[in-house]
């Protein structure tokens, strides 16, 4: 398993004037591509936020002090 960060431009349904918005969420996956399905499965019927196109998804790499 990694660590993926998947960063989406969103606006929000309830207010017009936040039409550029970016989120962020980390998850643990074992490929970016399930990363994707699962950013997407929490906004697929949120009544807060449109999904407007994902920016990047970036694996975190694991460093070790």
């Amino acid at each position: 398993m990694k660590e993926f960060n998947v960063t989406a431009q969103v606006y929000e349904l309830h207010d017009p004037h936040k039409q550029n918005l970016l989120i962020n969420h980390v998850f643990i996956t074992n490929s970016s591509e399930d990363a994707i399905k699962q950013f997407n499965s929490l906004y697929w019927l949120s009544i807060e936020f449109h999904v407007v196109k994902i920016l990047s998804v970036e694996e975190i790499s694991q460093q070790t002090v």
